[in-house]
Formats: C-alpha cells, sequence, structure tokens
C-alpha cells in the first residue's frame, strides 16, 4: 500500500511539473506574441521547455506569422504597384487630351482657313480616339485581373490560329517594307487551348513588334516536350529591361513615341498564364525574343 502511495505521488510531482512547465510556456507563447505585435516584429515564437506538442503548436504559429509577413510585404509591393500604376494612368491619359484641348483652343482662337482647321480636327480625333483606346485597353486590364475564372479549353490548330493572327497584320507590315516570316514546319500541331485567349496573345506580340521596331518580324514554332513559340525582331532602342517588360504599364521613352500603353504584353501575361503556360523575353545584340511555352 505504501508503494502505491508513493509512486501515486511520484506521478502527481510529474503531472504537476509538467502542468507548470505547459503554464509556463504558454505565457511565454502570450508574451512573445504581445511583443511581435506591439513592436510590428518580424521574429518567430521559441520555446522555452521544448515540449512536443506545445513545439507543435509553435511551428503552427509560426506558419501563420509567415503568410501573415508575406501578405503583409505583398501588400506593401501592391501598394507602390498601384500608385505607380496611378501615376502611369494619370501620364497616358493626360498627354492626348491635353494635345486635343490645345488644338481646340488654336481653332477658337486663330483665324484659320478651312482648310487649316480640317487638318486641326483631324489632328484632334486622332487624339481623342487615342484616348478611347487607352481607356478600353485600362477597363480590359482592370477587368481581367479581377476575373478569377478559368478559360474552357478545347482541342484547337494552333498552326491555324497563328496562320490568322499573321494575316490580321499583313497589310499593316507591309505598308511600312516590312514582313512577318512565319517559320513553322507542321499544318496541324493541335494542343488543348482556348482560341479566344490565345489569338488575343499573338496579336498582342505581334501588334507590340509593329509598334517598337522598324524590322521584319520572326515567328517560329518549336515542338519538343512543350510547343514554343518565339517571336524576334529588332529593337528600336536597346534600354528595354527584360525583367519588367511584362510588368503592367511598363514603358521605356521608345514605347510613349510609339503610342505604346504598356499593357499589351501584361495582358500577353496573364493570358499564357490562365492557358497554364509560360511567357518570357531574352534580349542579345539589340534583338528581342519573346518566348511563349504551351
Amino acid at each position: 500500500m505504501e508503494f502505491i502511495i508513493i509512486i501515486l505521488i511520484i506521478v502527481i510531482i510529474i503531472l504537476l511539473t509538467y502542468l507548470f512547465l505547459y503554464h509556463n510556456e504558454v505565457k511565454h507563447i502570450s508574451k512573445e506574441i504581445d511583443n511581435i505585435k506591439d513592436l510590428d516584429s518580424n521574429t518567430l515564437i521559441h520555446s522555452k521547455y521544448n515540449l512536443k506538442n506545445i513545439n507543435n503548436l509553435i511551428y503552427k504559429i509560426n506558419n501563420l506569422l509567415t503568410e501573415s509577413k508575406n501578405i503583409k510585404i505583398d501588400y506593401g509591393n501592391k501598394n507602390k504597384s498601384l500608385m505607380k500604376m496611378m501615376t502611369n494612368i494619370s501620364h497616358d491619359l493626360r498627354t492626348p487630351l491635353t494635345s486635343a484641348l490645345g488644338y481646340i483652343d488654336i481653332i477658337l482662337k486663330s483665324d484659320l482657313s478651312e482648310e487649316e482647321k480640317k487638318r486641326d480636327l483631324i489632328t484632334i480625333e486622332k487624339r481623342l480616339r487615342r484616348l478611347e483606346e487607352l481607356i478600353s485597353s485600362f477597363f480590359e486590364f482592370s477587368k481581367i485581373i479581377s476575373i478569377n475564372k478559368r478559360p474552357t479549353l478545347e482541342k484547337i490548330n494552333l498552326t491555324s490560329v497563328l496562320e490568322e493572327s499573321v494575316i490580321a497584320f499583313y497589310d499593316d507590315y507591309k505598308k511600312n517594307n516590312r514582313e512577318i516570316l512565319l517559320d513553322c514546319n507542321q499544318r496541324k500541331i493541335i494542343i488543348n487551348s482556348n482560341k479566344l485567349l490565345l489569338t488575343r496573345i499573338f496579336e498582342n506580340l505581334i501588334g507590340n513588334a509593329y509598334k517598337h521596331s522598324n524590322s521584319d518580324l520572326s515567328i517560329k514554332v518549336e515542338i519538343a516536350n512543350k510547343v514554343k513559340i518565339i517571336f524576334s525582331n529588332e529593337l528600336l532602342d536597346d534600354d528595354v529591361d527584360v525583367d519588367r517588360i511584362f510588368d503592367e504599364f511598363y514603358t521605356v521613352d521608345i514605347s510613349r513615341t510609339k503610342e505604346g500603353t504598356g499593357l499589351g504584353l501584361a495582358i500577353a501575361k496573364e493570358f499564357t498564364r490562365q492557358l497554364n503556360g509560360k511567357i518570357y523575353a531574352e534580349k542579345r545584340k539589340g534583338q528581342l525574343k519573346i518566348i511563349i511555352e504551351l
């Protein structure tokens, strides 16, 4: 009987010890959480007594803290991007509007001939249509990034979609003594994709090359484990940053003089992502390559 009592006392002492340790560990965790919150610290919680179950709890809390920290950083970055985006939108909208208002002021206050008025009205119309194009692009892009709906995929002929996109820009290139050189050996390349999104991707890339280059555009299709489409053209300006070329509203001086919105490649990137593909750029010796992998 005495032996049993001794065992019970030992067990009670052990349990009380564990209870004391658990109580102190919980207090320690609570204090560290308060410090992290009050000091806005990036530190994580550490165990004081190395208790197994408490360690599991600390591990999960630290995961939540890390996730919260990453969300906060991401939010801060997006807020900076948004401010920059708004600055770019303001600049891009103001430019054609200011120009149009300037020509209207000239017409109203100057003694111009009918021919001169007609010439200025044509310029005003161009500026306002430019403004309309910018507003449409901004609206389209905001709609794209706000909708998280997966596109419907079906079997389509990649070669056919690519050829249709090339034909759409044939006259534009031809009138500037330029060509689109399509290198695709297969008449049929059947892939699981979305024709509307794929067409928009190709047209944005062909249109981007038309605006920001004076050279021919080469389009080459390679097939290995994946289908790879390579768009190559010479750059007018070598200052293009290939690491930022797909960012929303990224432009360089040459883009502004060529009236680019900075949205074409961002839209192409988003559509490629929605089609489970990959898009990236390479620059070498004045030549820009944009590669799509599907």
